[in-house]
């Protein structure tokens, strides 16, 4: 068993946490999205991290199966592709934005998903083509982030109203972010009235304040460390039948002897030691017990007596990256340390 409780790409470096401490974050559930463009002026033009073709290092991404993009995450088969895309799930397939594609990678004992190549995201978009490059399904001046342009600015009919939206490219009526309208008076468009831009994310909520896909706890740069987004035990009457919370946390999190870390509920979820059954062979905690003897699921696993210092305590989490060399109290590894 891998638990991943979180992987981000940024700039091309990777973020991946994983462990079994009460005190985790555990993102999984809603699909990517982001863009993390910032306007860059008063003439209508936005810079942007993301809209070149190939990967889109600005997009927080999840592990979660319905994830667009899963890179570094589990994966079955090595050599296995799968479509992917990396950018807001809105934009998907919409004017210039395309799906890249993700190869399955074997990496010592377990397999991940590559980097999402080929994949095009929305790019600031130009007012005077006829092109849709920031994939919100408009062009030219009928686009709402081109209102604020010279271009696109004049030559109404007095009274004629328009949507219209000055934020961040890709944040368009995304989360609470929403157009506004504009009206024509004189022969010039008046005010952007009424929309709704970018604000800063409240982590402990399940709104997306900041308009890049991630609601609440799922914002992993602004909510990792927030205290509502952490998992814990429930020892007042919700842990499952036979279960116990962990001791301590994080690498030092250890559960009794026979018992193996589970976690549920989502987010923020509960964390628990449960005992060992048939179906958790995969789990190096349960290898040496009884219950998984011969099974082929342990097939490539090394167990050894446990240490007497651990006083019949095993650590919480013993097939985390990367392993389990950093964990006394792991009765068995893969054989690497």
């Amino acid at each position: 068993m891998k638990r991943w409780t979180w992987a981000v790409l940024v700039g091309g470096a990777v973020f991946a946490g994983c462990g079994s401490s009460a005190t985790t974050p555990n993102f999984g559930s809603p699909s990517d999205g982001g863009d993390d463009a910032t306007a860059s002026g008063d003439d209508g033009t936005f810079s942007d991290d993301g809209g070149s073709v190939g990967d889109d290092a600005s997009q927080p991404h999840t592990c979660n199966p319905t994830s667009l993009d899963l890179s570094d995450c589990p994966c079955p088969t090595p050599n296995a592709t799968r479509a992917c895309y990396t950018g807001p799930p809105a934009t998907r397939n919409v004017g210039l934005c395309k799906d890249g594609t993700q190869t399955c990678v074997s990496s010592n004992e377990f397999a991940t998903w590559g980097p999402c190549t080929g994949s095009v995201g929305p790019a600031p978009e130009v007012c005077d083509g006829t092109v849709d490059r920031n994939c919100n399904g408009k062009t030219g001046c009928n686009d709402p982030t081109c209102t604020s342009t010279p271009l696109c600015n004049s030559g109404c009919t007095d009274g004629q109203t328009r949507a219209c939206y000055t934020g961040p490219s890709g944040t368009e009526n995304v989360g609470v972010c929403k157009d506004g309208q504009q009206v024509c008076a004189n022969g010039q468009w008046g005010p952007c009235n009424g929309q709704v831009l970018p604000q800063p994310q409240n982590c402990c909520d399940a709104i997306d304040h900041a308009c890049n896909g991630m609601p609440g706890c799922y914002n992993l740069f602004a909510c990792i460390t927030a205290a509502c987004c952490q998992s814990s035990c429930d020892a007042g009457g919700g842990l499952d039948p036979g279960c116990v919370c962990m001791t301590g946390s994080g690498d030092t999190a250890t559960c009794p002897a026979g018992d193996h870390y589970v976690h549920k509920g989502g987010l923020p979820g509960t964390d628990e030691c449960c005992p060992c059954t048939v179906s958790n062979c995969g789990d190096y905690n349960c290898c040496g017990e009884s219950v998984c003897a011969g099974n082929a699921a342990c097939g490539n696993v090394t167990c050894r007596p446990l240490p007497s210092s651990c006083n019949g305590q095993v650590s919480a989490d013993c097939d985390d990256f990367p392993e389990d060399c950093d964990e006394p109290c792991c009765e068995c590894t893969d054989g690497t340390c």
